[in-house]
């Protein structure tokens, strides 16, 4: 085996160097660049990288380097490289020599790892030899084997450590239970919690805070009985408790690597109290924040690490509980009054089914409020906006729809040219009729010259003819192109796909309302009409804009009803007590009408009442 190693690697060397990455102790962020760099040390390699793909991705992804994770000596993609990937997942290694004057002339080496990944996960080791012939990439190959290994046994090792750690944890979260669980009340709990963590984690003080409303409150501190909360270093001391609290997670200062979290407070807290190390770690009761425990250190103690973090919580997670049942159980009088209150109900009113029995009660008052006590009432209806004048604007002939000027909702003035009917027949027939009277005119000259007498009279008779068609041609003529009779909008008669359409006399090709003396027409079911007998006011709401309400005063209820598809209803039009520039004829929405004031009884069984009635007839 020795013979295979490179010159100046004994084997002895590098079992102990890779025996180090191994039992390397650091996260995992820290062992790969060592990895790569004592692979590379061992192999005498130009550089060295370890290599990443995930299940279902195409792409390597770049864990650490050595000597620089950006540069390396050979090529590092391509079909030759996945070739060789390939090579090596299915051997464990695989070996590429350089090519003579090429720009990477270094040998490449890829090692597959067993990483303890997830399956279908592939870790390679790359390695750039240079130079890179047969024979030092068989040396490097060699050594680099022993490697393959290495970050599987680091895996192993880290969860052994973590499983110890937790196990300790444990240990001492319950040596804390059993510390606390002498004592019955929230403040003496409180104090043994953190009497009994500062002696543990070598702490010079060590605070809890619990949540007091809507803000944290600091309740015990360890060494110290009684304490001012108007001091200025409780105040400081609830501010980082409430730091900690609103970001829901454990905070250390100083800061521990690659942390994201504010801690604005903590740093001010330590700068003023001179303390060299703190962490605070949330109390949680079923994922809700309720208290907070800081731990301060001194220089001698050393700094707070993730592990004290993790300890901490299994003990913040075991006794919050408990400090939850006895904070609410140590309350204030007044609490403690409706205890005692919740207490003399149950025996006034019986042994079992207490709180059963008091919603009974206050159900009996809320029918005696909703018999009793009437409130306004409205019936509701459906609305829409009409105009005092609305024009109709009729086909006048039979023709063709030449083009089309407006379409419904534009404002148009007195004169507007709304429409035009294709005119081209009109003026064929004109000319045709043209030419008739003429001819005719001539035939009548040319009986008088010859004193035909019955010939001329039957010319001048379809002279006046002709004459008759040509007038009636030039009034169609006329009343081609529709105008705007007043100024107003057009609510009715999109057009604009139909030019080129026949149209017959009489049809209604667009209506044009004014938008002076708009009203309102509700319509009220024949069931309602009753209940607003004598009413004056209502209040709609449109469709369009739900939230902007009008008052409508009503002015007159039809006295014939009108047959719907929903059955009978009564119109009642009104008048809006205001305008709106957007307002147009034909918008709607609900009308609530004005009636008398009822109860909530009668509101909630009126209707069934009324159908009991009309099926029993009582």
């Amino acid at each position: 085996m020795q013979d295979l190693l490179p010159s100046g690697v004994s084997l002895s060397d590098a079992l102990a160097r890779l025996e180090t990455c191994r039992l390397f102790a650091g996260p995992p962020r820290e062992f790969w660049p060592l990895f790569a760099r004592t692979c590379g040390q061992l192999a005498e390699a130009a550089g060295a990288r370890v290599l990443l793909r995930t299940p279902g991705s195409a792409d390597w992804r770049l864990v650490a380097g050595w000597p620089d994770a950006r540069t390396f000596p050979a090529a590092m993609g391509g079909p030759v490289f996945e070739a060789l990937a390939e090579q090596a997942r299915r051997e464990g290694i695989a070996a590429a020599p350089g090519a003579a004057g090429h720009e990477f002339n270094a040998g490449l080496i890829l090692l597959a790892l067993a990483s303890g990944g997830r399956e279908g996960e592939v870790c390679l080791l790359a390695a750039a030899v240079q130079p890179g012939t047969r024979e030092r990439l068989a040396a490097a190959g060699a050594v680099l084997r022993l490697a393959a290994d290495t970050p599987l046994l680091y895996q192993r090792q880290r969860q052994l450590e973590r499983a110890k750690r937790e196990v300790a944890d444990y240990a001492a979260a319950l040596e804390v239970l059993a510390a606390t669980n002498v004592h019955t009340r929230f403040l003496s709990v409180s104090m043994a919690l953190v009497n009994e963590l500062a002696a543990r984690h070598r702490c010079s003080r060590v605070s809890l805070g619990w949540r007091d409303g809507a803000v944290i409150r600091v309740k015990a501190v360890s060494g110290t009985d009684k304490f001012e909360r108007r001091m200025e270093v409780v105040q400081r001391l609830e501010a980082a408790m409430e730091e900690a609290a609103e970001q829901d997670e454990e905070l250390s200062w100083p800061a521990w690597p690659e942390t994201d979290a504010v801690l604005r407070d903590h740093e001010v807290y330590a700068a003023r109290e001179l303390v060299p190390a703190l962490l605070s770690v949330p109390v949680r009761v079923a994922g809700e924040v309720r208290g907070v425990l800081t731990l301060e250190r001194s220089t001698e103690a050393g700094l707070f690490t993730e592990a004290d973090a993790l300890a901490l919580r299994v003990v913040a997670d075991q006794v919050a509980r408990r400090l939850d049942d006895l904070n609410r159980n140590d309350r204030w009088f007044g609490a403690r009054w409706a205890a005692e209150t919740r207490d003399w109900l149950g025996n006034f009113l019986g042994a079992k089914q207490t709180w059963l029995k008091t919603a009974a009660i206050v159900g009996v008052a809320a029918a005696g409020f909703s018999l009793l006590v009437p409130l306004p009432y409205r019936v509701n209806a459906n609305f829409i906006v009409r105009a005092d004048e609305l024009l109709h604007l009729p086909a006048p002939y039979e023709g063709y729809l030449g083009s089309v000027s407006v379409r419904p909702g534009d404002l148009v003035r007195k004169g507007d040219l709304l429409l035009k009917l294709d005119t081209s027949d009109l003026l064929v027939e004109r000319a045709a009729a043209a030419a008739e009277r003429q001819r005719f005119a001539s035939e009548a000259e040319k009986a008088e010259a010859d004193k035909k007498l019955a010939d001329l009279r039957a010319a001048r008779a379809a002279l006046a003819q002709a004459q008759a068609r040509l007038d009636l041609v030039d009034y169609r003529l006329g009343r081609a192109e529709m105008r705007a009779p007043f100024d107003g909008v057009v609510v009715e008669g999109d057009l604009r796909e139909r030019i080129g359409a026949p149209v017959k006399i009489g049809d209604v090709l667009m209506k044009v309302s004014k938008l002076e003396g708009l009203y309102v027409e509700m319509r009220v079911p024949e069931r309602d009409v009753d209940l607003i007998a004598g009413s004056r006011s209502a209040e709609v709401a449109f469709t369009t804009r739900p939230e902007d309400t009008f008052g409508v005063a009503v002015e007159r209820i039809e006295p014939a009803a009108q047959v719907e598809r929903e059955g009978s209803v009564f119109v009642v039009t009104g008048k809006l007590d205001r305008s709106a520039d957007w307002l147009r004829p034909g918008m709607s929405g609900v009308a609530k009408v004005e009636s008398e004031r009822r109860t909530l009884a009668w509101i909630a069984t009126h209707r069934l009442v009324d159908f009991l009635r009309l099926k029993l007839w009582w």
